[in-house]
């Protein structure tokens, strides 16, 4: 699915179900992968750049939004392919590079224990990260990719504002289905609260579509629905606190 004029989503499912996340292609004079969705989904990607015309040795960089296994499972079978570099937040990168385990559920606490039979299914092959990057970076791609922490789903989460395009990549800061905009998985995130202030950072950016890691992107009243969003979840949480 073509989303802007440089920009593929690359989706099993629209990001729902066994083979998790959506991943993002982002092409010019190179390519550029963001995320890579659960371990397995590397073949789905490669044929999907065969039938663009690119080779896996097209591809450059690779940003992970955050460390969750549905986003980074196939990161270690695509490195090899492709030889990119891999960029992440300084937060999520012990993740990544297998120097602290994947925590898998963080509320409630008890479930953790309860789920840690099967720990495997989020488990991930570690990783180096190559290049970190903080708030306020920009990256030399598309005419310039700004970096955002929004954490709260993950502490290293990051959102990819491409301004030359009007897209915004939120990983899973935010999640879409047919009923609408959601929050992620209360289970897999660590800080509600946080991830609250999130959503209304991202409100404030001046896109025209916003690509997730769960659902299909939105390309029409993007920001306004974002806006309203904030608006009605900020105002929820606030009475239940």
């Amino acid at each position: 699915m073509l989303i802007t004029s440089h920009i593929y989503q690359l989706s099993r499912l629209q990001g729902r179900g066994i083979w998790g996340a959506n991943v993002f292609l982002l092409v010019r004079d190179t390519l550029t992968l963001i995320d890579t969705g659960f371990k397995g989904r590397s073949t789905h990607i490669i044929r999907e750049l065969a039938r663009l015309g690119y080779s896996p040795t097209d591809i450059t960089s690779i940003i992970i939004t955050h460390h969750h296994a549905d986003h980074t499972g196939s990161l270690a079978t695509l490195k090899e392919a492709t030889r990119a570099k891999v960029i992440a937040h300084p937060a999520d990168a012990p993740y990544i590079d297998g120097s602290l385990p994947q925590p898998g559920p963080a509320n409630p606490e008890w479930l953790s224990d309860i789920l840690a039979p099967i720990h495997g299914l989020w488990a991930t092959v570690p990783v180096v990260v190559d290049e970190l990057v903080n708030d306020g970076d920009k990256l030399p791609i598309l005419g310039g990719i700004d970096i955002l922490h929004t954490p709260g789903h993950t502490p290293g989460s990051i959102s990819l504002f491409v301004r030359g395009e009007g897209l915004v990549i939120v990983g899973d800061v935010l999640s879409r289905s047919t009923l609408g905009l959601s929050l992620p998985s209360k289970a897999f995130t660590i800080d509600l609260a946080q991830e609250i202030q999130s959503i209304r950072r991202l409100a404030s950016l001046d896109f025209s579509s916003i690509g997730f890691g769960h659902g299909s992107a939105l390309t029409r009243n993007a920001r306004r629905v974002v806006t309203d969003f904030a608006s009605r979840t900020e105002s929820k949480y606030n009475d239940v606190t």
